[in-house]
């Protein structure tokens, strides 16, 4: 009879549990049909119901958009700006054709709806194309020259749920 000491008993025990989880791994790694862990899809602005984004002016005026019913005839825009240290606030409905302006974002009051979209709807809408065109979905910013200048634009969420307080005016 073959007399083998503990040490050896546990040696040989030790590499036959090594190969043992090895071949179970490599079966399992080979018949593991379900696809590798992948990114999450970039956003994107094309076809998107709300948008929220921050374009800041190379002058260092900033625009803070919101806007909700993209692209539609009820869209409905909030822009938040400061220029120069002043503080400007308009909201801008397209489906009963108004436009209200603030100083403060809290006292309303009636504005020139053609005036205001030939500004803010046509400059939401050229950065709206511009992101469509340009913006990967990933980056933080994107760099985008637009008819009124040049701006980068951040915060660009799609899609965010937006409060109907946010284009409450009264």
């Amino acid at each position: 009879m073959i007399q083998v000491d503990k040490k050896t008993i546990y040696i040989i025990v030790a590499i036959i549990a090594i190969i043992v989880v090895a071949v179970a791994a490599v079966a399992l790694l080979m018949n593991n049909d379900e696809a590798p862990d992948t990114l999450p899809e970039p956003a994107t602005v094309v076809g998107a119901e709300s948008l929220q984004f921050t374009a800041t002016e190379s002058t260092g005026a900033v625009y803070e958009f919101s806007i909700r019913g993209v692209n539609e005839a009820d869209q409905e825009l909030r822009v938040d700006m400061t220029i120069d240290g002043e503080t400007y606030n308009y909201v801008i409905k397209l489906a009963d054709q108004t436009s209200f302006m603030s100083m403060d974002g809290e006292t309303w009051f009636a504005s020139d709806f053609a005036e205001d979209s030939g500004i803010y709807v046509v400059m939401a809408a050229d950065f709206i194309a511009a992101l469509e065109e340009d913006w990967n979905g990933l980056d933080a910013q994107q760099n985008v020259t637009i008819e009124a200048g040049d701006y980068v634009v951040s915060n660009i969420r799609v899609n965010p749920s937006l409060n109907d307080s946010l284009f409450a005016t009264s």
